[in-house]
Formats: C-alpha cells, structure tokens, sequence
C-alpha cells in the first residue's frame, strides 16, 4: 500500500492510501474465454478495423465483439493511432490483436508493449518464420521480447505479474496467403506458441496466378485443404467473410475465427444500400483525380443516363442499339473521348442481351465495370441472330456473347477485333480455331458459375432423392392417400459422383459438406489424385464412378472427347437406384440412351438442364416421364450469376483496354502472335 501526504486548501494536511498499480492492459480472462470457445469448437467473431478513429473499436466493445485486429499493414494507422484503438478495448472482453506490417522483432514488441493482447504476422511461409516470430512475442528464457517499463507492464509497476501472464497467453495469429505457406502447412501446424492461423484468400489467389481475384479457381479448395491440415494439428482457423451469406458459409467449411469484414467494407456496404433506396448509388473508381464535371449544365450528382438497369451505379439503360444511337450514344461518344490521344475503345453486346425493343432483358450484367473507364464505349447488336455476322462485329475491339454461334465467317473481318469474351464458361459454340487463326482472344468467365451451378446441383440431388416432383403432383391431383408411395432418402451415407472436377465440381463437393455423405468420387483425365484428394475427392475410371456413384453429375465441357461420353453402355453401368443430373452440355450424354433407360426405370431418375438441341420450341418427350426434372438450360440463372459473369467479362474488356493481360484466356498463344500485338498496340 502506497500513502500520497498532501496539503489541504485550509492549510492542514492530508494522506491519501493508494492502491498498487494493476496490470489492466492485457485481458486474460478475455484471452482464456477465446481459446475456451475456440477448443469447444465455437465460432467466435471480430472486426478487421482500418480507420483512424478508435470509435469504430469502441463500437465493436460496445457490440461484444470477441475479438479486433487493428491492421497496420494496410490500414494508414500511425502507432499513436493504434494505441487509442487498444485503449478502448481495456476492461472489456475483446481481446485486441495488431497487425503488424512484416515479420520484424521491433514491431511486434511495440505492438504488444502497447498492450495488445497478441498480433498477427503476415506472409509466414515456413515453420522457421513462425519459430521466429513466436520468439520475438515472447520474454526470455523462451523468447527475444526484451523487458521494459511500458503499457503492458502498467509502466514497470506490474513486471513480475505481466512477464509471468504474457508467454502463456500471448497470441501469435500467423497469415496464411501464399501457395508456398500451403505446401509448408504440415511442418507449419507443428509450431507450438501459435495456436490460431488466419488466412488470405486475395494474396494467395494472386500467388496462384489470379490476382485480383478473393478467391480464384481452385483457391477455395486448396485453402479448406490446408484448413483441414491444421485442425488435424489441433489449431484453429479464421477468416474474413465477404458477406452475410459467406460469413455462414465459412462457419460450415469449419472455420472458427470469424471476422464479419472491414470497417471500410462493412460501411460502404451500408452506404451503397441506402444510396441504391434513393436511386443515386454510383461505383467507386480507382483513382484521386477528379474527373471533369458535365458540360451540359446538368446536376453531376445525378447517375449518368450510361448506367445500366438495376445495377449499383443509377436506374437507366446503359444499352444503346447501333440502329439508331440518340443522345445517349453522343453522350457515350463525347465521355469516350475524355482521355485525349486514346483511342476509343468499342465494346459490343450480342443482341439477346436486349428486348425486341431495345430494352435489357436481365437486372445487372456487370456493365458498370466497363462505365468505369471513360475510353470504352458500349454499343448492343441492332438484332439478334444465331450466329454473329462479320458485319455485327464491324469496328468492334470486343464482343461479349451470350448465346449466339461464333464461326470462321463471324470473324473472316476481324482487322480490329481482340477478343470474343463468352457470357459464361461453355465455349462449344465458338470456333476458337477459326479465332485463334483471325488473331482473336477467346475468354470465359472462369469461377463465375461456380457457386450458381453447384447449389443448383445440390437443389435438384434434394428434388430427386425426395421424389419433390411426385409428391407436388399428389397435392395438385388430391391423391393425398398415395404419399406413402413416394417414400425418398436422404443424401447422408450416399455417394456422389463428379464428371469433370473443375471448379464447378468442387464447388458442389463443397457445399455438399453438411450432409453425412460418402467421399466424391471424380472422372476427371486431366486432374491427378493428389489434387482430387486436396478437394476431398477419390480419382477413379468413369467406369467405377458409374458403377458406385447415387447421383453422377456431368460438370465437364463439350468438345470431341467428351461428346457422347455417356452411352446406353455407360448408362448401364449405373445402380438402378442411381440419378443422372446434367448441368453440363446436351451432346455429353446420348439422349436415346438416356430416354430408354429412364423409360424402362433401369436408373431411378434424372434431371436435365441441356438438350443436344436447343432452343426446344415444342413439349419434349422427356416431359413424359415422372422421374425426370427439367429446365430450359438456365437452372442456375440467378441475379448473382449474371452480375459476376457479367463483372468477368466486362472485366477482359478493361484489362485490354489497358494494356493488360486478361483472365480466363482460352487461346494464350494469340497473345504472342504479331498480328494480335499490332492490333492490341493501336487501342492501348
């Protein structure tokens, strides 16, 4: 106990017992009810926090939050700034972690000097980096952490009670975000001192060869592989979700520590929902040079009349037919010119994008990705044919396809054509030979489908296992008392089967996660074992698949290898119990074949979403029959899929412009090809 003597305003004097000096900097408590949740398997939830004012980690207090990271790597925080974020969080149960900019002894003392209960390390990539940086959060005879009279050790008054709390409770959250931190992860999860490791989807997409991109191809997959690695060690895994919908998503791929996003994002989200009420939503674009006001008079806060039907940017058509440009076309034409000594850079939409009056048919197809950029200007096909003439294309640098053919006669004219862009990821209606020749890029919207596809698969496995068609019948027909003839089964202890595990593929195994089933098998000639086992799959001959598998999905392109690959021979080898679902291509699978077998009831049923021929016109002779489910090619189709195939797309368009390399590129070679580069060369 400490006596303060003072002298009092009439002159007496005075004492004043004072308490020791307690360590309240770092939580304990809060740390050891984290780790508690965490070893029950609990989710526990944060915020990544980037912004200067410490009211945002006040809030989150406030809310409950379990934990923050206080990002200085990349938010602008300077470190007077993090102490103030720390402060906020003292007496209260969310344990506060700092993220320091690299692997440096100097910042993670100051970090945790500060009081931060732990910190989080970026780019470890091997179990030496990790070794290392435990050692530098640590005080000796275990670690490097020098002791000093600072914050953490209430300014020298509370050593003995902090160094002997600190070692044990500490937290070194390493960031997993490259390929090579993946392939260390075993010899990683063996680190003791570091229990919790966070990952990094964007960066370790971009070491994967898809910067720019959260999560590219693949990349999911590989990370709940590792994911998977490390709770096998005993550690625990966290991750920042995009959204509401990926934050569940997330919990049920087995991830613990949840952050529910940034505090730049989750604001701007909120802003561009409340801005989008009012109709005056508008992207954000990458640059601080303001760009020139309206010459017309009109009110620049206004949305422009370029920016689409229902996307995030205004409420007008962003699409003009070439028959007939008005003031929308000049207005396109006067912003397209706006970066002098630039060429124009023209971009054209297939017809069936559009109404026979001009009018888009779907909410948002990603345009305001291309209203970005002030140089490219958007026209759509005055009419929509079957297969684009040479005369659509005509001064066109790309062309986005939704449904129409593409021949050899479609770009017989292309002097200043650089890419045919497919609206998706199908390209059998392409000659990409004949483009290749011509000196075109072809692309698809790689990773877009992905989730859209797979839920769907997963939709019509529920549907058909559950006899969802029958049953309704019942209901609309008033055969009530025949429902116990109509018994289904459930997915748990079943088996799928996955022709084709691309991204698509994988992206069903994983969603179908949840349900008790069997280990997928995978047809894939072009995957090897080990990757079809990093996706929880087991590699097998189409043969075993068929033979084994309940449900066998077609999730494999249309080309000549493929076409016809399920026969009346394949199809036999199915179990008389099993389902065939088709969201691939119509000419995959024989569909006399198919018919008779399902016909004759020699497999339990199927579901359809593609057709040898198409578009079908008239009842089809599949709709005779009750084990089967249908769909016009577009079971799918969702507002989202069309918005990010939309964005891919839209996306090549942007990278050509610039002078850079586009994603999803089918015909690489062109690239190099001196034609392409002195076409490229005028519009760059």
């Amino acid at each position: 106990m400490l006596s303060l003597v003072f002298v009092r305003l009439d002159g007496g004097v005075g004492t004043l017992e004072l308490e020791p000096i307690q360590s309240r900097v770092m939580k304990t408590a809060a740390i050891r009810s984290l780790r508690e949740k965490l070893t029950a398997d609990q989710p526990v939830y944060g915020l990544w926090v980037t912004l200067e004012s410490a009211s945002i980690s006040e809030m989150a207090v406030a809310l409950g939050f379990d934990w923050l990271v206080i990002d200085a790597e990349h938010g602008h925080l300077d470190w007077k700034e993090i102490l103030e974020h720390i402060r906020v969080t003292v007496r209260s149960n969310t344990v506060v972690l700092v993220r320091v900019a690299q692997l440096n002894s100097a910042l993670i003392k100051r970090a945790l000097d500060l009081g931060g209960d732990g910190v989080v390390v970026p780019w470890v990539e091997t179990p030496e980096q990790l070794k290392e940086a435990v050692a530098y959060a640590s005080y000796p005879p275990e670690g490097l952490r020098g002791i000093g009279a600072e914050r953490a050790t209430g300014w020298g008054q509370c050593l003995s009670q902090h160094t002997q709390e600190a070692n044990e409770h500490v937290l070194v959250v390493p960031i997993i975000e490259s390929v090579a931190a993946g392939k260390n992860i075993a010899q990683l999860g063996q680190v003791s001192g570091a229990d919790i490791f966070f990952f990094g989807p964007a960066d370790y997409s971009a070491t994967a060869g898809h910067r720019g991109q959260w999560e590219g191809p693949g990349v999911s997959a590989e990370l709940q592989a590792v994911k998977d690695k490390l709770r096998a060690c005993g550690k625990h895994c966290g991750i920042i979700a995009s959204n509401a919908e990926d934050l569940h998503a997330r919990r049920e791929q087995g991830f613990q520590m949840l952050g529910i996003g940034l505090d730049t994002g989750l604001l701007l989200r909120s802003l561009h929902s409340s801005l989008a009420a009012v109709g005056r939503d508008r992207p954000i674009v990458a640059s601080f040079i303001a760009e020139d006001g309206p010459s017309d008079g009109k009110d620049a806060s206004q949305p422009s009349p370029l920016h689409e039907v229902g996307s995030e940017c205004g409420k007008h058509s962003l699409l003009v037919s070439e028959a007939g440009e008005g003031d929308h076309a000049k207005v396109r034409r006067a912003e397209s010119g706006a970066v002098e000594g630039k060429r124009k850079f023209i971009v054209k939409l297939t017809g069936d994008f559009t109404d026979s009056t001009g009018t888009p048919k779907y909410k948002d197809i990603g345009l305001s990705v291309l209203a970005q950029n002030p140089r490219i200007e958007q026209r759509a096909f005055a009419e929509h044919r079957a297969e684009i003439g040479a005369d659509q294309i005509g001064d066109a640098q790309g062309v986005i396809v939704l449904t129409p053919s593409v021949t050899a006669r479609s770009v017989s004219n292309a002097r200043d054509l650089l890419v045919i862009a497919r609206f998706g990821v199908g390209y059998d209606s392409v000659d990409v030979a004949a483009c290749t020749a011509a000196d075109v890029l072809v692309t698809i919207t790689v990773g877009a489908v992905d989730r859209p596809v797979a839920e769907a698969t997963l939709g019509w496995m529920i549907a058909l296992s559950h006899n969802l068609r029958p049953k309704d019948g019942l209901v609309r027909t008033g055969e009530w008392e025949k429902r116990s003839q109509h018994m289904g089964r459930e997915l748990r202890d079943r088996t799928l089967g996955v022709i084709g595990l691309g991204g698509i593929g994988r992206k069903a195994i994983e969603l179908l996660r949840g349900f008790g089933m069997n280990q997928p098998l995978a047809f894939d000639p072009f995957i090897s074992p080990e990757i079809a086992a990093q996706c929880g799959a087991r590699l097998v001959s189409l043969e075993e698949l068929l033979r084994q598998a309940d449900f066998v999905s077609v999730h494999c392109p249309l080309n000549e290898k493929t076409r016809g690959l399920l026969g009346a021979r394949e199809l036999a080898w199915m179990k008389p119990g099993a389902y065939l679902l088709n969201t691939a291509r119509g000419g995959i699978v024989d569909e006399d074949a198919l018919y008779g077998a399902l016909k004759e009831r020699r497999i339990a049923g199927a579901a359809i979403d593609c057709f040898a021929k198409e578009p079908i016109t008239a009842p089809h002779r599949f709709g005779e029959l009750d084990n089967v489910l249908l769909a016009p090619h577009c079971i799918a189709w969702t507002e989202e899929m069309f918005r990010d195939i939309g964005r891919a797309a839209c996306g090549v368009m942007v990278d050509l412009s610039l002078g850079n390399r586009p994603r999803g590129v089918l015909n690489p070679e062109v690239l190099d090809r001196a034609g392409f580069k002195s076409k490229w060369k005028r519009f760059i």
